[in-house]
């Protein structure tokens, strides 16, 4: 074996067994799922206070309604400690994305189902419905973009969507395991 000055003899690359090689870290999945977290914090954060605001002062709120807004406000909060975590590096804050896109997902398909009434926040100036119920008119509202509400849903249902691929991804996950360069290492040969 011949070694050449100055440059190490090479190494055999790791592979996992198979002969498959392990993907590449990716800082660029995991910062754009922690931007797409941020927006689904945002979109179903400003929406749910949009909606709060809109409620007449001294109303009886259904426990329905107390219960979604509640659960917006955990989705919120998971979708929001999630990017932060992404952002310091950390593995659990792709765990939290993941959680929140997912739960932003379910609740912006479900908020009919927990209360009913809730269509009725999206209607916008001349509603033209051809759904006989309530559920179907919310589904119905919901991609007709008629108001503020409708379209923070729809912001909100498509970025949790992609935040939980994208958290999910081995890319993602490999680069928030790697610990970060501390700084300046001498070559090892």
């Amino acid at each position: 074996m011949t070694v050449g000055y100055p440059y190490p003899p090479q190494q055999p690359q790791w592979q996992q067994p198979g002969g498959y090689a392990q993907p590449p870290a990716s800082p660029a999945l995991a910062i754009i799922a922690a931007v797409l977290g941020l927006a689904v914090a945002g979109s179903l954060g400003y929406q749910t206070i949009d909606l709060l605001a809109d409620m007449p002062s001294g109303a009886e709120w259904p426990g329905e309604f107390v219960t979604l807004v509640v659960l917006h406000f955990v989705v919120v909060a998971l979708a929001l400690l999630g990017a932060i975590l992404v952002f310091a590096r950390q593995l659990a804050g792709a765990f939290l994305l993941l959680a929140g896109g997912l739960l932003a997902v379910v609740m912006v398909l479900v908020d009919p189902l927990i209360f009913e009434d809730i269509g009725g926040t999206m209607i916008g100036a001349l509603p033209d419905l051809s759904a006989t119920s309530k559920t179907g008119a919310y589904y119905e509202l919901l991609f007709e973009f008629g108001n503020e509400q409708a379209v923070l849903r729809v912001v909100a249902l498509f970025a949790g969507v992609l935040v939980a691929i994208l958290a999910a991804l081995p890319p993602s996950l490999k680069w928030l395991r790697k610990p970060p360069a501390t700084g300046y290492q001498p070559p090892t040969w």
